[in-house]
């Protein structure tokens, strides 16, 4: 019985070891996928996106620092403008680069390649293709908007290009327009897309189109000052194609308790207690009893009775100043892609320049202005009693037209430092003074571009040079080319 026993078992053995080419194959999980599919790779993409605008780690995000809204108590090389402490330039480059624009290249190389079976295959596989293609022009502008000249053409192709040239930026812009017309004319809303993996619109084709509009709104009014012949089609294409025009339509990325699904502000304003608002922020808002700063700031944190922000880049004590509202340190609260308030103040300068958008610019700019009085949940009464004051209302605020814009809107961006920083440099106004303890590399004002990663100089030292040199100077003084005043 026991040699009859040896024999079944040796034969079992021998029986699995000749059904596998090899022993490695019984750690296979042959019902995985091999390959990541396209949605789950733009869900990644669009995590990783997000970060990017919303968080405020000074080792990748001191935006809201530039736009003077939030300084550090404690650490200040960054509110002081040392780019180079934390390189980042690098931090940038690999996030949007790697992070984001791999991910949804390789999530549309895949779909190109499945055989779609009839018409309704047809419309989804460009419905896919192009709702990834507006995402890749957005991480693109955002990439020229940071740096000027960047790796384009030959940019995520390592096997052809291990050292990619960078291209002129106005070049970039020109061909991210052609792509968005491509990709708002190819999109169907009559047939479906992507659905779990899409964390901004759930698949919803036809608010990724409104979107793509909006975007193509805002890269016609960086063209503005350097092309207005191209600004002025686009941005009457974008406008009468179908922008924004409600609080429904924003493009919201939602986070959630869990630690890994939280919105990362939750570290620096809840964790690390080191972030506050600036003295000129808050004193603008106060001098104009603004309905949003019980939201913007923390009403348990008034001093005297009264909001009280730090004086920008001095070390000083946490608890002597007012501090980030509540909302904002909600480990739930949405990040903004793109809302709403940014469509209607885009289209308040896009008025006011004479292009023709629907509405004058006195309209959209208390369009704005309302939209972000709602956006943050501030009473009806409350925002029209503000809108109403003399020194907000459009007939009789101080300072032109366009500064009366880009100073509400500069108010209304709060929270989205990227966005704030880049109209700030676009439209000049409000009057940011750098601190004069800023590092010396800022020639005492305030950065209008961020210097390359230190990486560059060595892994990529030629193409670098050029780029420098024809930008004029890898210099966070260096303007990018839609910066012309």
């Amino acid at each position: 019985m026991k040699i009859i026993k040896t024999i079944f078992f040796a034969g079992a053995i021998l029986l699995s070891i000749a059904s596998c080419d090899s022993v490695d194959e019984l750690n296979l999980d042959k019902k995985a996928y091999t390959t990541a599919l396209p949605s789950a790779l733009m869900t990644s993409a669009q995590v990783n996106y997000a970060y990017f605008l919303t968080n405020a780690s000074v080792n990748d995000n001191n935006f809201r620092g530039y736009a003077q809204y939030w300084t550090s108590t404690t650490y200040t090389d960054e509110v002081n403008y040392n780019q180079e402490r934390r390189n980042l330039g690098n931090s940038h480059s690999i996030l949007l680069y790697r992070d984001v624009l791999q991910d949804l290249i390789n999530a549309q190389k895949q779909i190109k390649n499945i055989e779609a079976l009839g018409p309704v295959d047809i419309a989804i596989k460009k419905n896919k293709i192009s709702i990834l293609e507006v995402q890749i022009v957005m991480v693109y502008q955002t990439l020229v908007d940071l740096f000027g000249n960047v790796p384009y053409t030959e940019a995520l192709n390592i096997a052809a290009y291990p050292l990619p040239k960078y291209d002129d930026a106005k070049t970039v812009y020109l061909d991210l327009a052609t792509r968005l017309d491509a990709a708002i004319a190819d999109m169907d809303s009559s047939n479906g897309s992507f659905a779990n993996g899409d964390l901004i619109y759930q698949g919803r084709v036809a608010s990724w189109k409104i979107l793509a509009n909006s975007v193509k709104l805002k890269l016609g009014l960086h063209l503005a000052d350097v092309d207005a012949v191209k600004a002025k089609s686009m941005i009457e294409s974008a406008y009468n194609s179908g922008v924004m025009t409600n609080e429904s339509q924003t493009a919201l990325f939602q986070y959630f308790s869990s630690i890994i699904d939280m919105n990362p502000l939750y570290d620096t304003l809840v964790n690390e207690k080191q972030t506050v608002p600036t003295e000129f922020f808050v004193n603008e808002l106060n001098a104009k009893n603004d309905p949003r700063r019980d939201v913007f700031f923390n009403p348990e944190s008034k001093k005297e009775g009264n909001y009280k922000g730090a004086p920008y880049a001095k070390q000083v004590t946490y608890g002597d100043f007012s501090n980030v509202g509540p909302r904002l340190k909600l480990k739930t609260n949405p990040g903004v892609i793109f809302d709403y308030t940014e469509t209607c103040f885009l289209l308040a300068d896009a008025a006011n320049r004479g292009f023709s958008v629907g509405g004058t610019a006195e309209e959209y700019y208390k369009k704005g202005i309302l939209a972000s009085m709602n956006f943050w949940g501030v009473a009806n009464a409350d925002a029209q009693t503000y809108v109403g004051r003399a020194d907000v209302a459009f007939a009789t605020a101080t300072g032109t037209p366009k500064e009366k814009i880009a100073y509400q809107l500069w108010i209304a961006y709060y929270n989205r430092g990227f966005e704030a920083w880049t109209e700030y440099r676009r439209l000049d106004f409000p009057v940011l003074q750098a601190p004069s303890t800023a590092v010396e590399a800022a020639d005492g004002k305030v950065p209008v571009r961020n210097i390359y990663s230190l990486f560059d100089k060595t892994l990529n030292k030629n193409n670098y040079e050029a780029a420098a040199t024809a930008i004029g100077g890898d210099l966070m003084t260096t303007k990018i080319f839609w910066d012309r005043f």
